[in-house]
């Protein structure tokens, strides 16, 4: 579980909240309180003399607020700063210390006021909206594989949900690649009819393939489906000369 309130310092849009001497901290008495899943809602429709039929489950985006104390005495310019800093239009990345491998992509929502003693010492409350349901991992990225005829990488996966890399593959020799997931039922995805020194970049998420050859689309070239990550070790078993990378972030409910 991703908890927060325990946590002193953040970074958001890779700007620590140390620079700005601003502390996260918790006006709750006794036991924290955090969201551990966000709101969720079912669609269901009605059957007359039977149970309702399940349609769809609809998550809401995660939102949860962070007070943000001041360490010293604070002037005008610095509540600049601050507005300038953590008030975008945009989602950014934002991480807590000791906490750095769940990511949130939120931005602020809502009224913020802050609340201070008229000597320029006090903190202010700010909610946050996530661009999704999901908290992410940092970006995981493979070192750079030769692959001679044959080898296997293994990738994990310790997210809830299951994943789909972005693939960049270099052709060594015309022919085809075979990448086959060992983990996944042996499930099989080929490229086929690349060219000596070909680029390719695969989405597995949105099935988008292309090539640096002008003119060329290699969407028939394609058998299988693509490639994902479940949950735990995937051995990738990869076949046909080339060099080759994943790139892929986990995801979390918190």
């Amino acid at each position: 579980m991703s908890t927060i309130k325990d946590k002193l310092y953040f970074n958001f849009g890779g700007i620590s909240s140390r620079d700005f001497k601003i502390l996260s901290i918790v006006l709750d008495k006794g036991m924290y309180e955090e969201t551990l899943v966000s709101t969720r809602e079912i669609k269901e429709t009605e059957i007359k003399g039977s149970k309702p039929m399940l349609n769809s489950v609809d998550n809401s985006p995660l939102e949860f607020e962070m007070t943000l104390a001041f360490e010293d005495k604070f002037t005008d310019e610095d509540i600049d700063k601050v507005i300038r800093w953590l008030f975008v239009d945009y989602y950014r990345p934002l991480y807590f210390e000791g906490r750095e491998n769940r990511v949130f992509m939120c931005l602020p929502v809502d009224e913020t006021q802050i609340v201070h003693n008229g000597l320029n010492e006090g903190y202010f409350t700010i909610k946050m909206r996530c661009d999704s349901s999901n908290v992410y991992s940092p970006l995981i990225t493979t070192p750079l594989e030769t692959v001679s005829t044959s080898s296997t990488i293994t990738l994990e996966n310790d997210g809830h949900f299951e994943v789909y890399p972005e693939i960049s593959i270099k052709k060594n020799g015309a022919g085809t690649i075979t990448i086959e997931n060992l983990d996944d039922g042996a499930s099989i995805f080929e490229v086929r009819d690349l060219t000596d020194q070909e680029d390719i970049y695969i989405n597995c998420e949105k099935e988008i393939i292309q090539t640096d050859i002008i003119g060329v689309y290699r969407y028939d070239n394609i058998i299988g489906d693509f490639p994902r990550l479940l949950y735990g070790s995937n051995r990738l078993k990869i076949t046909g000369d080339c060099t080759i990378q994943f790139r892929y972030k986990n995801k979390y409910r918190f």
